[in-house]
């Protein structure tokens, strides 16, 4: 699984920067249009593959291949129900190109919830092989199929989604194949039965997870509905070049929530405590990676280096979304606080939708539009830490000191951009201004990794 994910993460990360560089800047756009909204496809099963999940978690899959095709039965015909009449809809109302991206986002989603739903599937019995090879697949074949076609001609945005539905189908098909859906016996339970099961169990997981991710990608639903498709193009490129440090908060969320919920409830405020300097830590040494991006973008990506200033400021939000998705999201659900969260991720998601539209109509800047992103994920932080300060131990001096060291990492950021041209030189300012804070603030947290590396 490991593999599988890391596979995923290298292809995903080539495609960042592949893509742009094979296509032009208008179809980039409307490429990049289409994976923003599909990405809120998994949605359109209401929690049904969540809930599913939960039911068969931990069970040999012959204990419950029986009720595989009742699923399947009951997610085809519900995706079907809800996207044919969207799909007419969208057909009849939205002009081209749009209208052909929004059908085929439908129809990607069909594939994709279904594919989900197997690959649960096999992840609740255990059986991590094939869901690796589901995991890292998509964007392999993707990344396979774009390059050969690249070899005849220079592929545009109809293309792109083309090969990536093809590759997700590809998924579908060996996931199929595994679990084998039909070979079953006759289920006791009907599809409704079982649909509205899964359902009832799985919409609290759907919604949580979807609030995080719209909150998340507000800026950018933004950005596509009120600003030109070039603009959208070049700030979608400068969120994407996030994707390695936001894919490695997701893989140390996944980690850190397993190693938690076994500590002691004792032990769990200082577990927090360390994490979070730990984060600070790992986040303030990160910084740096933009100049690498910067220097690279310039030379392999010209037509993208309006992207950079605001690449360069979403970069500093990334200590936010680590600290709500591995910290915050972990606390809510081991303390029973998940509608506290999801009231407080609805409310993020308005003021970062909110924040985003005025800015992006009054000022038409994409800076404006990624610092007023930057501002309601720092306050959704703040919101989560306010809320959760009774289950975490941490007192106001405590984040006073956290906010101290994020705010002088980031000047000393902005001062070796502004100070140095060399990558080199720009590195070796910003780690001087930062070295004694960190050593101050994280001491603890440095010896712990120091001794941690030794032993390695």
């Amino acid at each position: 699984m490991s593999g599988g994910t890391a596979l995923a993460a290298l292809f995903n990360t080539l495609l960042v920067f592949l893509i742009p560089r094979l296509v032009t800047v208008h179809d980039f756009g409307y490429w990049r249009l289409f994976l923003l909204y599909a990405g809120y496809a998994g949605l359109l099963h209401m929690g049904f593959a969540d809930g599913a999940l939960l039911r068969w978690a931990g069970k040999p899959l012959e204990q419950f291949r029986h009720e595989v095709a009742p699923a399947m039965k009951f997610l085809i015909w519900q995706q079907l129900a809800l996207l044919v009449p969207a799909s007419v809809i969208v057909a009849l109302l939205l002009p081209s190109p749009l209208n052909v991206i929004g059908i085929a986002i439908f129809v990607f989603a069909v594939i994709l919830n279904v594919a989900t739903v197997l690959q649960y599937g096999l992840q609740g019995a255990r059986l991590f092989k094939p869901v690796a090879i589901a995991t890292a697949t998509p964007a392999g074949a993707f990344l396979a199929l774009t390059f050969l076609w690249h070899l005849r001609g220079t592929p545009g945005y109809r293309e792109l989604i083309v090969f990536y539905v093809i590759a997700w189908a590809g998924v579908l098909v060996y996931l199929w194949t595994r679990v084998r859906p039909l070979r079953g016996a006759p289920s006791s339970d009907s599809a409704w039965s079982l649909g509205k099961t899964c359902i009832l169990l799985g919409w609290p997981i759907v919604l949580a997870n979807g609030g995080l991710s719209l909150v998340q990608s507000a800026d950018r639903v933004v950005v596509s509905s009120a600003l030109p498709i070039y603009d959208f193009a070049q700030y979608s490129l400068a969120s994407s070049m996030m994707f390695v440090p936001v894919a490695a908060i997701a893989a140390v969320y996944r980690v850190f929530f397993s190693h938690v919920a076994a500590v002691e409830p004792e032990g769990r405020a200082r577990v927090y405590a360390h994490a979070s300097r730990f984060l600070l830590l790992a986040w303030s040494l990160l910084l740096p990676y933009f100049f690498v991006l910067d220097v690279f973008v310039r030379h392999f990506l010209p037509n993208y280096v309006e992207a950079l200033p605001a690449a360069g400021i979403l970069l500093l939000g990334v200590i936010f979304l680590a600290g709500i998705q591995i910290l915050h999201m972990s606390f809510a659900y081991l303390y029973g606080k998940q509608r506290q969260f999801l009231l407080l991720t609805a409310g993020a998601l308005l003021v970062s939708l909110g924040v985003a539209l005025a800015l992006a109509i009054w000022l038409r800047s994409l800076v404006a539009v990624a610092i007023g992103q930057i501002g309601a994920l720092a306050l959704w932080w703040l919101a989560n830490e306010w809320s959760l300060r009774k289950t975490t131990g941490q007192r106001w001096q405590d984040r006073v000191r956290l906010t101290s060291v994020f705010a002088w990492s980031a000047l000393s950021y902005v001062v070796a951009m502004k100070g140095a041209g060399n990558v080199g030189l720009r590195t070796l300012i910003y780690y001087a201004l930062v070295a004694g804070c960190l050593v101050f603030t994280c001491y603890p947290e440095i010896r712990i990794a120091w001794k941690g590396l030794s032993r390695a």
